[in-house]
């Protein structure tokens, strides 16, 4: 089980930068680098909302609710390993 990192601009009027890590016990970490603010939050709480020209990621599910918008194409690589990441996990649980 190896997490997973990814860097990405938010598609937002300030364009931050985010670095997003997808760990397959079922967390994802987001760390917003300019506002130096970290959110964490299950994988099953998060939700992707299709917006025109970009998607939000978003957790409300937790006592801190969060928000960020990326643009489509790294909502996309995102989601799927969010899934893949889901995937091993249940297959380990299987082999367990």
């Amino acid at each position: 089980m190896i997490s997973v990192h990814r860097h990405y601009e938010l598609n937002d009027t300030k364009r931050f930068h985010v670095n997003i890590e997808v760990n397959p016990i079922g967390l994802l970490d987001v760390e917003i680098v300019e506002l130096q603010k970290h959110h964490q939050a299950d994988l099953c709480d998060v939700e992707f909302e299709k917006l025109t020209g970009k998607t939000r990621l978003h957790c409300n599910k937790n006592r801190d609710k969060w928000a960020v918008e990326l643009n489509d194409k790294d909502a996309n690589e995102l989601s799927t390993l969010i899934v893949e990441a889901n995937e091993e996990y249940e297959t380990l649980m299987r082999d367990l």
